[in-house]
């Protein structure tokens, strides 16, 4: 039983989320760390103003500035490429298929919305608030709408799979386990991220009150907590994307799984057995009927 759990691929498309949240943490752990190793400095271009601790892009547009922008950069594609990654494996059939028309619509909008939210980051590293401030300022609100944006219609995705249960496709993980229509885990995806935006927008919201109010250093308190919190996204995306190393490894082990795996993509052919034996008898001109095997299954390649 022990050994099942790790019957899955273990270089898969998760990983392309943990890359990004390895790196964004490790980012942040990194301005953070040599901020405290020099002794919390208040640097000039702060005009003297006690604070503790310091906005993220005000480290970042110290001699950091390199490592700020090749981080959010390299980042900034694992994040896209996880959406754009999980479009793909949907609609290949590889991960749960989309249950509603809508559903890869809403998908590419999620991706468009993103690339905007991750240009606006980038944007943010590029241009230090020292020298601009109106851009950076700006370039902050792209980043938080867009990233809003992009999670809004991925996360509705993930509703509409809890929310029409019957559709699933049995070819892939098992999800429910109640009889009530909600009782799946697809909802309780969608029930756990619809938390972690409400906790990103009241984070957001402190941030940008505390700001205004000029109080500083409570601002930033909350600008690093919603940074480390929206690593906590690509945890959730990361999860997603597993079932698929999961079937690819029973796909390609079933020997070691000891199920067979039927590809019910695909529409079941029904043979009424009792009709072809006689056309065969007919044909052939025997009296005892041919046996005719049913069609072989049809195996799901991943």
């Amino acid at each position: 039983m022990a050994a099942r759990i790790f019957h899955f691929k273990k270089i898969h498309y998760y990983l392309i989320p943990l890359v990004a949240l390895v790196v964004w943490w490790g980012m942040l752990i990194a301005l953070l760390s040599a901020w405290s190793l020099q002794g919390k400095p208040i640097y000039d271009f702060m005009k003297g103003e006690a604070q503790n601790p310091i906005y993220i892009s005000d480290i970042g547009a110290t001699n950091l500035q390199p490592l700020f922008i090749a981080c959010v950069g390299f980042q900034m594609i694992f994040f896209v490429g996880t959406l754009v990654m999980e479009y793909v494996l949907r609609k290949k059939k590889k991960l749960q298929p989309y249950v509603s028309k809508k559903q890869p619509i809403f998908a590419i909008i999620s991706i468009v919305f993103a690339v905007i939210g991750q240009l606006g980051i980038l944007f943010v590293a590029c241009f230090r608030s020292p020298s601009f401030k109106t851009v950076h300022l700006s370039m902050v609100g792209v980043f938080i709408v867009g990233e809003f944006l992009a999670c809004v219609f991925n996360f509705f995705n993930s509703f509409l799979f809890g929310y029409l249960p019957g559709r699933l496709n049995p070819n892939h993980e098992k999800v429910i386990f109640g009889k009530h229509r909600f009782a799946n885990l697809y909802m309780v995806s969608f029930v756990c991220k619809l938390f972690w935006l409400m906790a990103a927008i009241v984070f957001a919201l402190l941030f940008g009150i505390f700001m205004k109010r000029k109080e500083r250093s409570l601002s930033a308190i909350f600008e690093w907590t919603i940074s480390f919190w929206y690593g906590m996204l690509l945890l959730f995306w990361s999860i997603d994307l597993f079932p698929s190393a999961v079937k690819h490894y029973e796909v390609h082990h079933a020997q070691k799984v000891g199920e067979t795996f039927v590809d019910n993509h695909q529409a079941p052919i029904v043979v009424d057995e009792e009709l072809t034996e006689k056309l065969v008898s007919s044909t052939d001109g025997s009296s005892s009927p041919v046996p005719v095997q049913p069609p072989e299954q049809l195996h799901l390649h991943v």
